[in-house]
């Protein structure tokens, strides 16, 4: 496939040595030379320098309606533009558009109607930001089969009834409904566990269930959190006014922002929530306002370094758990877990839903999870694939790099078990950590 992307950033370049892995031919353009250099290296991209907008930028690209064109600027206006060009013009095959949260969005769909999918992170953020608050203890929770199956993480700790067991007493200890365990991340490495695996303290838990079942399998696994009650937002940007607006009415709810002019835009937009002009990270602000009564301090100003500094000052004061916005990948390794509670990476939460776009067909569904360590798909049984019908689970010689922990089957969702036979028309929930793996599975059975 032709994919041209515009904007060579973190989100843009991320999803260009994405989509360069998978036998696509990946034209990145930007007007920023350094963010061309770091990708101009990698085998499978070509980069253009110039304006992603300007119609003799794109002109350069040889645009056509066999191209995907993912306009990821940093800039709303020339995403927007740029797809106005490139279908009126070029007429481009489709087009993918990022938006950054302003008063677009209401208009988008008017002014740029060729446009096949607009994709907004900061709502994709605080959506997820916001299932993490209604389900205390848990890490990451990504939705599978029409939110109808959860994919969790969370922290294994002596208090839960199954650390210190095999994965297969967690049939004992929850009889009446099944759940499995797809991976585990233990020592900086990704397991694919079995039923004899052990689970130790400290590993980082990833389990299938249905959202009712959560708090259940939780507590096999650590001693369940109290539900949160008052939460504190640093920065009142459009996450911060989004993510606020979303729970106040859930939670005792405060937003602080440094900037007096932000904050006076946002007492205007948010009713009923309290807005405090000051510095998120002032060790004498945080005690004044009772830091140590906040169940959760989430930090998403624009600036990864203010997110860092706030979550820690207030982790050190007393909040019990924090929840920081970082962009910068080098970042994550310099965090320990006992440093920063969650880190949500919005590059990883806009790389995972434009896969999801560009491979629907066979796949419906895609998430990267664990900095991109491993991935969780939803493949459709069709005929591409049709020589798995028939198969049971433990015919498919699935090894260590692989495996399905679940199948949607027409209304139902069901765990599966190695005597589960596929079925025409399933969709496989497969968790993997090695992408060669998943296609030496799919070039077998197609």
């Amino acid at each position: 496939m032709k994919i041209v992307i515009l904007g060579g950033g973190s989100i843009g370049g991320s999803v260009a040595n994405e989509l360069s892995t998978e036998e696509n031919d990946v034209i990145v353009i930007d007007n920023n030379q350094e963010n061309l250099d770091s990708l101009s290296s990698k085998e499978g991209i070509l980069t253009i320098n110039g304006n992603a907008s300007s119609p003799s930028t794109l002109k350069k690209a040889n645009l056509d309606d066999d191209t995907l064109l993912l306009c990821l600027t940093d800039s709303e206006e020339v995403n927007l533009l740029a797809s106005i060009v490139a279908k009126s013009k070029f007429n481009v095959g489709k087009v993918v558009c990022r938006l950054i949260g302003s008063d677009y969005e209401k208009i988008s769909q008017d002014i740029a109607s060729g446009v096949d999918y607009f994709i907004n992170p900061e709502n994709l953020i605080t959506e997820e930001i916001k299932e993490l608050l209604h389900h205390p203890g848990s890490l990451e929770i990504l939705d599978f089969v029409d939110n109808r199956l959860k994919l969790v993480s969370v922290y294994a700790k002596e208090s839960g009834l199954l650390v210190g067991k095999q994965i297969r007493e967690l049939r004992d200890h929850l009889p009446d409904y099944e759940t499995r365990i797809p991976a585990i991340y233990r020592d900086e490495e990704l397991i694919i566990p079995n039923g004899e695996t052990i689970i130790q303290k400290d590993d980082e838990v990833y389990f299938v269930a249905d959202e009712k079942h959560i708090e259940q399998v939780t507590r096999e696994l650590q001693k369940l959190e109290e539900k949160y009650k008052n939460i504190d937002i640093a920065g009142c940007g459009n996450i911060g006014k989004s993510l606020a607006t979303k729970i106040y009415e859930d939670f005792n709810v405060k937003v602080i922002e440094k900037d007096q002019e932000q904050c006076e835009e946002a007492a205007e937009e948010l009713d009923n929530i309290l807005i405090l002009n000051a510095d998120a990270a002032d060790k004498e602000f945080l005690s004044s306002e009772g830091i140590n009564d906040c169940d959760v301090f989430i930090a998403v100003t624009q600036d990864d370094e203010t997110n860092v500094i706030c979550s820690l000052m207030a982790k050190k004061l007393g909040a019990k758990k924090t929840i920081t916005i970082i962009n910068k990948e080098a970042y994550f390794d310099l965090m320990d877990r006992n440093d920063l509670d969650i880190i949500i990476s919005p590059v990883q939460i806009t790389v995972s839903h434009i896969l999801k776009y560009i491979r629907k067909g066979l796949v419906f569904n895609a998430h990267k999870v664990k900095k991109g360590a491993a991935e969780v798909i939803e493949m459709n049984v069709d005929d591409s694939i049709k020589k798995i019908i028939g198969k049971r689970i433990v015919d498919l010689g699935l090894n260590g790099s692989m495996n399905i922990p679940a199948i949607c089957r027409e209304d139902k969702v069901l765990m599966a078990h190695g005597v589960t036979e596929i079925k025409e028309g399933d969709h496989l929930l497969i968790f993997y950590k090695d992408k060669s793996a998943f296609d030496s599975f799919y070039n077998k059975y197609k």
